[in-house]
């Protein structure tokens, strides 16, 4: 429990490296276009989720979305 302690003050370096060498890893196996698909799919499902645990309709969700790329 101490060495965690003792790492907490790296925890996004770690993070963000590990997710990195994922990435990575995954780019050099099956390639970009799969790759992409991978994390697109779970980031959609994520956005969905998230819709359906804030009971928001998809319209709002597109407006703010319409909102964000017109600034």
């Amino acid at each position: 429990m101490k060495k965690l302690k003792t790492l907490a003050p790296y925890r996004n370096q770690i993070l963000f490296t590990s997710l990195f060498i994922v990435v990575a890893i995954l780019l050099m196996t099956i390639g970009f276009w799969k790759t992409v698909l991978l994390i697109l799919f779970p980031c959609i499902g994520y956005f969905i989720g998230t819709m359906q645990d804030e009971k928001r309709s998809i319209s709002s969700i597109l407006a703010s979305i319409q909102a964000f790329f017109e600034r």
